[in-house]
């Protein structure tokens, strides 16, 4: 700090006096050849212009004036100054050279190292590079040959999957049968008592001369429609098929008052896609969702004095305005879809089938006879007699339930999941079970209202 103090001083000094000393050089050089001319010289005769000096040339220093003479003392002590400042500073820079040398050649020996290594690491991470790029090569090549061993093991395996379930179903089929001709001896033997030669008789067309004949390929259909109901009747079609596509299954009604129009869908749609025929006969009563099954069946029939009704359907809802008027319309599209197919096998649309509806009964029960109904293609024959060919042995008889005040239609509570109750006032009822398909609803005929929702 105190160095370039000193040299800012110097500098400032010269750049003061130069101008001072320049310009009295100048004046006494001006004034010099003045001095020297002839006395007697006019006034007016020109000035002879003045002596120029060759630049550099060194003035003697009896002709400086004091002042000039003590800038140049000043001069020469700041020249000295400024060369000993000079020699100062070569002298530190040389000391601060000297005392670097060591740390430069530190830091040139570190600089080499760190070259050196980083050059080892460079050559070793190329080195890693190369395995890794390797590893990865022969990892990629594995995973493609273990991929390609899984995929052909899995294909294997499903190719064993399905011949093994296609060997359960022809062994599941095998011993069904099977078991069904054991189970059809064991009744014929235990049956001959009471019919000792009487076997189930197996007709393409079981209509003969007006006597309908059922064999044991038989599914018993009785009580409300529900979804239990219609997997008992599902699952009886399924196997009927799988065991003969040949001969007719019946479905025997033998009362029935409709019921869930979600489940007697079903029931329709297996009827439909059965490769064995299926007949629906009824023996006393077809209401609702069954007259619909029924009327659509591939062939049906009844008795003369057999009942069946058809009539809108109906639903049990409950809620503020919207969600009535929205329930309401739900079960309106589902009468939509089932009733017209009912309408168009009578040969008239769904709107006249509802006009006479209530044109038959002001309540919109349309019920007719069995005569009556084939007039309408309710049923497609009326016949007067029914052998049930597969009753071989005597069924034990039900007894009366003695806990209700009145008897109760026949219903298979194992079957339809419909269970007889009592309510607290002792009145006998049927508690139909809750319907799990949310978009469904109850379309049965129910006057005395023996049938309640749970």
């Amino acid at each position: 700090m105190h160095l370039r103090t000193s040299l800012r001083v110097l500098a400032l000094t010269v750049l003061t006096v130069a101008p001072v000393f320049a310009q009295q050089t100048k004046a006494k050089r001006a004034a010099a050849p003045a001095a020297d001319a002839p006395a007697a010289a006019p006034a007016a005769a020109p000035v002879a212009a003045p002596t120029t000096i060759a630049p550099g040339a060194p003035i003697p220093r009896d002709e400086l004036t004091p002042e000039q003479k003590t800038a140049m003392k000043e001069a020469d002590r700041m020249r000295g100054e400024k060369a000993r400042i000079d020699a100062e500073l070569a002298l530190a820079e040389a000391k601060r050279t000297e005392e670097l040398a060591p740390l430069n050649a530190e830091v040139a020996r570190l600089t080499a190292e760190r070259a050196l290594r980083l050059a080892k690491a460079t050559a070793e991470a190329a080195a890693l590079e190369d395995e890794r790029t390797k590893l990865e090569r022969q990892a990629g090549l594995e995973a493609a040959r273990s991929t390609a061993r899984l995929t052909e093991r899995s294909n294997k395996i499903r190719e064993l999957e399905a011949e093994a379930k296609q060997l359960q179903l022809e062994a599941a089929n095998t011993i069904a049968r099977l078991s069904n001709e054991i189970q059809r001896f064991q009744k014929e033997d235990e049956a001959r008592k009471i019919a000792s030669k009487a076997k189930p008789k197996y007709l393409k067309d079981p209509l003969v001369d007006g006597v309908l004949y059922i064999s044991d390929r038989r599914i018993s259909f009785n009580g409300a429609v529900t979804e239990q109901l219609a997997d008992y009747v599902c699952t009886r079609i399924s196997f009927y098929n799988n065991q003969s596509s040949e001969f007719p299954i019946f479905i025997v009604v033998d009362n029935s008052p409709g019921g869930s129009v979600a489940a007697g869908y079903q029931i329709q749609k297996a009827m439909a896609a059965s490769k064995a025929p299926v007949h629906v006969v009824v023996k006393g009563f077809a209401a609702s969702m069954t007259a619909v099954i029924c009327t659509l069946a591939e062939r049906s029939y009844c008795y003369p004095n057999t009942i069946l009704l058809h009539h809108q359907a109906s639903n049990v809802v409950r809620g503020n305005m919207t969600v009535l008027k929205e329930q309401i319309d739900f079960t309106n599209q589902w009468f939509d879809r089932l009733a017209t197919p009912v309408a168009k096998k009578m040969g008239i649309s769904l709107p006249e089938f509802v006009k006479q509806m209530y044109a038959n009964d002001s309540s919109g029960d349309w019920q007719a006879f069995g005569d009556k109904a084939k007039e309408l293609k309710w049923v497609d024959n009326v016949i007067d007699r029914i052998e049930e060919t597969a009753v071989l042995d005597l069924l034990p008889v039900p007894v009366a339930p003695t806990a209700m005040p009145m008897p109760l239609p026949p219903t298979r509570t194992e079957i339809s999941g419909v269970t007889s109750r009592v309510d607290d006032k002792g009145r006998p009822y049927f508690e139909l079970p809750a319907l799990a398909n949310p978009f469904d609803a109850w379309w049965l005929y129910d006057p005395q209202g023996l049938y309640r929702a749970r």
